[in-house]
């Protein structure tokens, strides 16, 4: 059975399942289960106002149109509780979705289809309810019933805060704190559910829903996996921070991970974490390198020696297929994308794995590659492998055709390509290797600009 067209070739439903996680498959099977319900129950509606000869049905539960109405709202519930849990870091959650970037994509799909069901859910009972304008007004009038009432303040503010996080750009602090306002129209929305039909199990989705955000909001800072430690050298060249962080416990960070960072008790660094890749492991701490990009990233250059911080993590699965493979690697670094290429280099050379493949980065100047030295120093301790600096200012952007002059075109076909960078270069050069004729599913990609 054929799928996807990809760039002159199709790939095979078996091979598209076959490479994503249990999670994904069942996050995308249930969305698809969701619509097509909403697809029979729309037909439905259609030859059940064909049979009774009338056009409307105002309030009538027995019309198909109400039962599409009133099962989306349900739908809704179950999407923003799983919302709730995306957002917790569990480690079960991770490893049932395969990463924590991919956690966090589909975090925001989610968040998407949740409140377009939530939309879908009082238009359609509204417009199912024309012409009693009586009924229309219980519905959407504050104060008439309760459990209407508390549908509609979760509704608006539902519909407040996800289009704000979805399409309002705000500072990261602010789009962070919005977050722990979602358990108002989370609750509004249950508690609107289980007045009206008293069914037991929006008790659970609430109970459910309500402990993964407590979780998330007050309880993650105590109990999530984290280590504390303190700045132990700090170095700023060509924008970018190098930390060198010792901890006081042990800290199993493979290569390829990122951990989130917090400085607490900084009068020049806000105390909200952030992600960044593990550049560096040592045995009893990690080094961390980050481009100064925004008004956080460009506050830790106050950074000192000796300055207290704690690491929460270590999270991701991008050096996982690297460790495990054993055909031809391509490391495709951009820019600031190479920090977790830094960490699988010295990991391979110290441990004289065996490995054939090329790591090439792409950078915008010569100056900017600021690991040029170190890397080549990891790389000559590994015979199978090789650097290629691409200087973008001096040959363009890079393409799957220059990747092709570099590593050869049927090796670059039958390689594993992992790639890390700017989320723009990611997507270009994925579609170009698609369309050169490569596997999706041999193109391993790391997202960096994940949120929170």
């Amino acid at each position: 059975m054929q799928l996807t067209y990809q760039g002159g070739r199709f790939e095979s439903l078996a091979e598209w399942i076959r490479h994503r996680s249990l999670g994904v498959l069942t996050v995308y099977g249930l969305t698809a289960y969701v619509f097509a319900l909403a697809l029979q129950s729309f037909v439905m509606g259609i030859d059940f106002r064909l049979m009774t000869g009338q056009l409307v049905h105002a309030g009538v539960e027995a019309d198909p149109f109400y039962e599409m109405g009133a099962g989306l709202g349900f739908w809704a519930v179950i999407f923003f509780c799983l919302n709730f849990v995306l957002a917790t870091r569990w480690r079960w959650v991770e490893n049932l979705f395969g990463g924590l970037d991919k956690v966090y994509q589909l975090h925001g799909l989610v968040g998407k289809l949740g409140l377009i069901m939530v939309l879908a859910h009082m238009g359609i009972l509204v417009v199912q309810a024309l012409p009693d304008t009586a009924l229309i007004g219980t519905y959407l009038l504050p104060g008439l019933d309760l459990g209407y009432s508390l549908g509609v303040l979760g509704v608006l503010s539902m519909v407040l805060l996800v289009a704000a996080t979805i399409w309002v750009r705000m500072p990261y602090g602010v789009w962070l704190n919005s977050h722990k306002w979602m358990i108002v129209p989370y609750l509004a929305g249950t508690s609107h559910a289980f007045v009206l039909q008293q069914d037991w199990y929006m008790l659970v989705l609430s109970i459910v829903g309500g402990y993964a955000w407590l979780y998330t909001t007050f309880l993650y800072r105590r109990f999530a996996p984290r280590a504390k430690g303190q700045i132990e050298a700090f170095q700023f060249r060509n924008g970018i921070n190098d930390l060198h962080i010792r901890l006081e416990t042990p800290f199993h960070a493979q290569p390829g991970q990122f951990i989130y960072l917090s400085v607490p008790n900084s009068k020049h660094v806000r105390p909200e974490s952030h992600p960044f890749s593990i550049s560096g492991n040592s045995v009893d701490g990690i080094r961390l390198s980050i481009k100064a990009l925004g008004d956080y990233t460009r506050s830790l250059q106050a950074l000192e020696p000796g300055d207290r911080v704690t690491v929460f993590g270590p999270y991701g699965r991008f050096g996982d297929r690297s460790l495990a493979s054993t055909r031809f690697q391509v490391w495709l670094a951009g820019g600031i994308g190479i920090t977790p290429f830094l960490s699988l280099a010295q990991q391979a050379a110290q441990a004289q794995r065996p490995i054939e493949g090329v790591l090439i980065w792409s950078v915008r100047e010569r100056s900017d590659a600021v690991f040029i030295e170190e890397l080549q120093g990891w790389i000559d301790a590994l015979p199978g492998m090789r650097l290629e600096l691409h200087v973008s200012t001096e040959t363009g952007y890079l393409t799957a055709d220059q990747l092709s002059a570099i590593v050869g075109g049927d090796q670059l076909k039958a390689a594993d390509v992992f790639l890390c960078g700017p989320a723009m270069m990611m997507h270009t050069i994925t579609r170009q290797l698609v369309a050169y004729g490569m596997r999706r599913s041999r193109i391993i990609t790391e997202d960096f600009n994940l949120k929170p």
